[in-house]
Parts: structure tokens; C-alpha cells; sequence
């Protein structure tokens, strides 16, 4: 098999990996900006190709997230660390968000280095999350109130058979007729 050949066989590989995924992916230049992203990532995101590619990733950052997503990249860039992954949320065209794993290398490309990230939808799961939360801080209410709902009447009886040990040999005896 020719150089050229086997080229071809691995562009053919990451194309049906890049583009078949289930998830999201995108290819970013080191200046940020999108060079290229499947269809999965612009679903989730409601952009065209068009709309998206040449634009930075920090544009889809939810606001809470960007400063922590800048220093990530910083970080990636500058080969402090390897790779990164995080959850956090990103901004579709309409305005709303989404949670998200993001999971991100530098690798390169003939001479140039380029970013590749892959993006998974993890809204349920935080929803589940969120819903778990929830529960759990029901409960620990209500264990609360129960156990001081139990504890009030245990005090009671406490401090009244403390006051009759105390007060017992003051209480007249009564004799017991047989």
C-alpha cells in the first residue's frame, strides 16, 4: 500500500468517525475559532455550518462558564496540561443552554496544531441530577421535623419524671387498705 493510499484510508477513517459520531465534534484552530464541526454539535448548538465555522468557541460559552472555559484553553494551548474535559453549559442561536461534557485535545496536523472536541449532551442527566437534589433536601427536611416533632414530647416527659424523682418523698403516701 502506497504513502498516498494508506493517506487516504485514514482520512477516509476520521471522516466516518468525525462526521457518523453521535457526538458532538469540532476541529478549532489556535486562535479558537471553529475550522470544522459535525452535524451532531450543530444540532445542539441550532446553527448552520455557514453560521458557525470561523467563529470562536468561546461565543457558544455560557456566560458563568467563559472565564473558567478561557483559562482551559489557555492551559490546552500553552501544553500545561494534555487535555481538559469539563461539564459545562453552552448557548444554542435561541438563547437558551444546555449542559454538556466537553473533552478537548491539541494534536497536530502536518505543522500546524489544531484543537479537537468532543461534545456530549448531558441535559437528562443533569436534570436527574437537579431532581435527586431535590430529594434528598425534601428528606433531610423532613427528617428534620420529624425528629423534632419526636424529640419535643421525649423532652417533656423527661423534664416531668425528672420533677417527680426530684418532688417524689414531698408527695403525701397514701396507705394501701387490705
Amino acid at each position: 500500500m502506497s504513502i498516498k493510499e494508506r493517506y487516504e484510508e485514514s482520512q477516509s477513517r476520521f471522516e466516518t468517525i468525525f462526521y457518523k459520531s453521535k457526538m458532538g465534534n469540532k476541529i478549532i484552530a489556535p486562535d479558537l475559532r471553529i475550522m470544522q464541526i459535525n452535524e451532531v454539535l450543530l444540532e445542539m448548538l441550532g446553527y448552520t455550518e455557514k453560521e458557525v465555522v470561523g467563529t470562536k468557541v468561546i461565543s457558544y460559552a455560557h456566560p458563568d462558564f467563559v472565564h473558567h472555559w478561557d483559562e482551559l484553553q489557555e492551559n490546552l494551548w500553552t501544553k500545561q496540561i494534555p487535555s481538559f474535559q469539563i461539564e459545562t453549559c453552552l448557548v444554542r442561536k435561541d438563547g437558551s443552554y444546555f449542559w454538556c461534557q466537553v473533552t478537548s485535545i491539541v494534536f497536530r496536523d502536518n505543522e500546524a496544531s489544531l484543537g479537537y472536541t468532543i461534545v456530549e449532551d448531558i441535559s437528562e442527566r443533569k436534570a436527574l441530577e437537579l431532581d435527586l437534589k431535590k430529594l434528598y433536601d425534601y428528606q433531610e427536611t423532613m427528617m428534620h421535623m420529624v425528629a423534632h416533632d419526636l424529640k419535643s414530647p421525649l423532652n417533656n416527659i423527661k423534664s416531668l419524671s425528672d420533677f417527680l424523682k426530684k418532688n417524689l418523698e414531698k408527695l403525701p403516701t397514701v396507705a394501701s387498705k387490705n
